[in-house]
């Protein structure tokens, strides 16, 4: 009888399970998706008022034009600089006088794939992704000008918009800068 009712048990499981059917979901891409991620290597904090430089980082081979990518840089430059002297922070042209450094780059997931970042920078968002859209990636870093040691490093996957007015490509630009930033300031 105890044996009737295991088979019974086990032939209702079976038939339960089986009944169960998953039914895929089309992924909906919304092109503004970004994915924040950022690590504090070292306990050193920068009060307000401290200089600071850049130092941007190209990738060696890259599928945009040179003026493509120096326009880019500069959008990014720019933001970098208005973000910190925001917070209180002084931009300087002299690195050797400079307190920290921030270092920057832009790629493409076709130029700099996300395990070569992993691999490179230790730090990857995991954004998926689209066959539609071109990801890139924003990487950027903080470095102690004294010791030469990454106090914070900070990467931001997201959704080219080539069809941005110059304005709205500022503007997202200022965005990205400014909401990987914040995890810097949280910290310092």
């Amino acid at each position: 009888m105890k044996k009737n009712i295991n088979v019974a048990v086990i032939l209702f499981i079976c038939f339960f399970v089986s009944a169960c059917v998953t039914v895929p979901q089309e992924k909906t891409v919304n092109k503004n998706q970004l994915a924040i991620s950022s690590v504090r290597d070292i306990p050193i904090s920068y009060p307000q008022g401290s200089l600071f430089s850049l130092a941007p980082k190209y990738v060696k081979e890259t599928s945009l034009k040179p003026e493509q990518t120096q326009a880019v840089y500069k959008l990014y430059a720019n933001a970098i600089i208005a973000d910190l002297k925001k917070h209180g922070y002084k931009n300087t042209e002299d690195a050797s006088n400079s307190v920290f450094h921030v270092g920057f780059g832009i790629a493409l997931a076709s130029d700099l794939s996300d395990n070569v970042i992993n691999d490179k920078f230790g730090v990857t968002p995991g954004l998926p992704s689209n066959d539609e859209l071109k990801k890139g990636s924003f990487l950027i870093y903080i470095e102690d000008a004294l010791t030469g040691k990454k106090v914070w490093r900070g990467a931001v996957q997201g959704f080219a918009h080539e069809e941005m007015s110059e304005t709205d490509r500022e503007y997202r630009t200022a965005t990205v800068v400014n909401r990987v930033m914040k995890q810097f300031y949280a910290t310092n």
